[in-house]
């Protein structure tokens, strides 16, 4: 079943540019990313299985989408330090919790935290979970600039920062344990939960997934637009052009017609409204995850999926680069990269293969179209090729030295042969005098071959050594 829904048919559905505060959002999930890589040999599986971070153990959490077999790590959340002032200060909060994570991972040195942000007037939410607080709601130009200076260097910096002490603090490593952290361009998730702001809009309504989603389509356009600066100040979103509006809103995907949810290369951006209809299940992964929507939960495992590909990548490459200018290899230096290969295609297999561990058909469809928009395939391709070369220098690298050893083995024991025959010389020379005396013309002939013999060995040897 194909849940992709066509909500602006052509150029003409799409309205004209609303009031730059039409959209007032009393409720809203702005989820963001870091990346983590552990040390060699350390291995992210472990820590669960020792019980170091907490699992969701839920009928309503997340896992019940998912085949038992994927390897998927999905903590539950954790402290994580302090909202930057700047945060809060942006909207116009004067009361910000502390701030909390999730450790994602698949196994093996990678891990991804997913910081979940809650934005909410006060309510159930803000008493139940750890949340910024809102003293009105949000206009599109208001949560824009929070979105922009979330991606700020200096901000995104310190959430790095924080992100990786908790997680290493959670669970039970040295800081230094992580041997780097940074933070995944193009993996923000937003969840629009609570329109009551809107003005004429009832509480009670449930979001009217296509229609309400081509009436906003300005708004949804500019928030997917996040990462393009000048769309950011003085209301500039409303002054694009209608084809750019058009060819970010288009199509959208949902299972029934009370959400949507929009993918592009940045974003992965769910219009709701649960006061219309706010379950005890909502409420539990709104305080669990931060969010309540399962194509969030798929967008954070493609991010890993990303990083994974992406640093595994670079990697190999920088490994081919220096196996190239290498003479040879150590024999246990070969043995580890042998070692890595295996460890590191058997978590690509589970990376790639991850779609497959999907129980619904919609999320694995999200998948398959975030995928398209940002596509890891070519990357996985050359990896692939990078870990089969590197396979094949280290072990053209190790026989060149083992070909070297025999070599100097080979020369050693001519040498030795050389220096036990000049050991017995004098004795010899005293011999040959005997033998030339008696006329033993074939002993002479003999022993002057085990000298001349070894010698010529070892000239050629060496000849061989100097080419």
């Amino acid at each position: 079943m194909d849940h992709q829904f066509a909500v602006l048919a052509d150029l003409t559905a799409l309205p004209d540019p609303p009031p730059p505060d039409r959209l007032r959002v009393s409720g809203c999930s702005v989820v963001v990313h870091f990346a983590h890589r552990l040390t060699e040999g350390v291995d992210f599986s472990r820590f669960s299985a020792e019980g170091g971070l907490q699992e969701i153990d839920d009928d309503r959490s997340y896992n019940t989408k998912v085949r038992s077999g994927s390897g998927l790590v999905y903590s539950a959340l954790f402290d994580c330090g302090p909202l930057p002032p700047a945060l809060a200060r942006v909207v116009g909060s004067s009361h910000a919790d502390g701030l909390r994570q999730a450790a994602v991972s698949l196994g093996g040195q990678y891990v991804v935290t997913a910081l979940p942000i809650i934005l909410s007037t006060p309510g159930p939410i803000t008493e139940a979970t750890s949340a910024v607080e809102l003293a009105t709601p949000l206009t599109t130009d208001a949560l824009l600039r929070f979105l922009s200076l979330l991606s700020a260097p200096d901000i995104r910096r310190t959430l790095a920062e924080q992100s990786a002490g908790a997680l290493a603090d959670a669970v039970g490593i040295e800081r230094g344990d992580i041997e780097k952290t940074w933070a995944v361009e193009g993996s923000l998730a937003l969840q629009l939960w609570n329109l009551d702001g809107t003005q004429g809009r009832a509480s009670a309504s449930l979001y009217a997934g296509v229609a309400e989603s081509a009436a906003y389509a300005w708004e949804i356009s500019a928030l997917l637009s996040y990462a393009t600066d000048h769309l950011l100040e003085d209301g500039l979103w409303l002054r694009r052009s209608p084809q750019s509006v058009f060819g970010h809103v288009r199509t959208g995907m949902a299972f029934f017609d009370d959400h949507m949810v929009f993918v592009n290369s940045d974003c992965c951006l769910e219009m709701a409204h649960l006061p219309a209809w706010l379950r005890g299940r909502s409420q539990f992964r709104l305080s669990a995850y931060g969010y309540d929507s399962s194509s969030i939960f798929v967008w954070t495992v493609g991010i890993l999926r990303r990083i994974v590909c992406d640093d595994l990548s670079s990697r190999y490459r920088a490994a081919l680069a220096d196996l190239a200018i290498r003479d040879d290899i150590e024999p246990p230096e070969q043995s580890l990269l042998s070692r890595r290969r295996i460890q590191h295609a058997a978590l690509l297999d589970r990376c790639v293969g991850f779609r497959e561990k999907l129980i619904e058909g919609r999320n694995r469809r999200l998948d398959e179209w975030a995928e398209r928009e940002r596509p890891t395939e070519q990357v996985v391709a050359g990896l692939d090729r990078d870990m089969e070369k590197c396979e094949a220098l280290s072990l053209s690298l190790l026989r060149v030295r083992e070909d070297r050893e025999k070599h100097r083995r080979d020369y050693l024991i001519a040498a030795m042969g050389i220096v036990l025959a000049v050991v017995q010389i004098p004795s010899f020379v005293d011999q040959v005098d005997g033998w030339r005396d008696d006329g033993s013309w074939g002993l002479m002939g003999v022993s002057a071959l085990l000298i001349v013999v070894p010698l010529a060995v070892l000239v050629h040897l060496r000849r061989r050594g100097t080419r």
